[in-house]
């Protein structure tokens, strides 16, 4: 059966839905898997944003291998189902973007975690997406491709 077709709106929306966090996994030089927490941010079609701290082991694996995968597990009855994201990651580490990104990628209060645009150990990661999955009711599978 093919997948049915996934809009950027919809899938924007299934993550919200779903949960403000959501898992990412990455891979370090030695070829070892790691998965944290992150809170996303959505603000254009095609790429995922979050923030991290600067020797945080996303970051180093990151600088490693950009290859990211995303999971936003079924956490209640009342979200769309479960999704799944894969891309590139790239860190943006410079004073510079630091200013240019803050309170404008993620849709949570920076201050609150960060303190100021100012924090050195602040870096943002640009995810452009190359595939997403939601996988909903009695298992239908809608699929995002960047066009």
């Amino acid at each position: 059966m093919t997948p049915l077709p996934l809009t950027w709106e919809e899938l924007a929306d299934a993550a919200e839905a779903i949960s403000w966090v959501t898992h990412v996994a990455t891979v370090g030089r030695d070829g070892r898997p790691h998965v944290a927490v992150v809170a996303p941010g959505l603000p254009e079609e095609g790429r995922l944003w979050f923030a991290t701290r600067r020797q945080s082991q996303k970051a180093r694996n990151l600088v490693a291998n950009g290859e990211v995968a995303f999971h936003w597990p079924v956490t209640t009855g009342s979200g769309p189902g479960e999704l799944f994201a894969r891309g590139v990651a790239r860190i943006h580490d410079t004073d510079e973007s630091r200013h240019r990104l803050w309170n404008r990628v993620l849709p949570y209060d920076m201050t609150t975690f960060w303190g100021s645009p100012d924090n050195p150990d602040l870096v943002f990661v640009e995810t452009r997406l190359t595939r997403a999955v939601l996988v909903g009711p009695e298992f239908t599978k809608r699929v995002w491709v960047p066009s």
